[in-house]
């Protein structure tokens, strides 16, 4: 989860409009967490916006967001040292997003996170997940993403 505070709230934006800027944000805990480019047209042609997201289900959302005129270019995640075992954060493109459960307790949920040159992060034993009855892909960058290289 990301955390604002008051003080560096940036007076921008349209008078009395719904959106909020800040200088800076938090986050609240050392986890797994994305960086969702997406493109978007306007009537000059086409926009970018950045989101930051915490959730593999806030991802799902954005992904059931995208349509003609919304669309994501590219997932990355961030890992923090214990996940990825080296001493520092690293942004790895995201390939893959795969929730694995027991099909008679969907509430636990694991995830598979497949990056590029077959490395893999989970939030279990990746043995035991992949034993697991219930898989699904939520996020596929062949499906789910449109680089900017690929006109649209």
């Amino acid at each position: 989860m990301f955390v604002t505070q008051n003080h560096t709230e940036e007076l921008i934006g349209r008078p009395f409009g719904r959106e909020q800027f800040w200088s800076r944000v938090e986050l609240s805990y050392d986890d797994i967490w994305f960086y969702v480019s997406t493109r978007y047209s306007v009537a000059l042609g086409k926009a970018r916006r950045y989101y930051l997201l915490t959730k593999p289900s806030d991802l799902v959302a954005l992904i059931e967001e995208t349509g003609d005129s919304f669309w994501i270019e590219r997932v990355m995640i961030m890992t923090p040292p214990w996940v990825n075992g080296t001493e520092c954060w690293k942004m790895s493109p995201l390939k893959e997003l795969i929730a694995a459960s027991d099909a008679f307790d969907l509430l636990n949920v694991d995830y598979i996170f497949q990056l590029p040159n077959d490395l893999c992060y989970a939030t279990g034993d990746i043995s035991e997940i992949d034993k697991l009855p219930w898989h699904q892909t939520l996020y596929s960058e062949e499906r789910h993403a449109c680089p900017d290289s690929i006109s649209r």
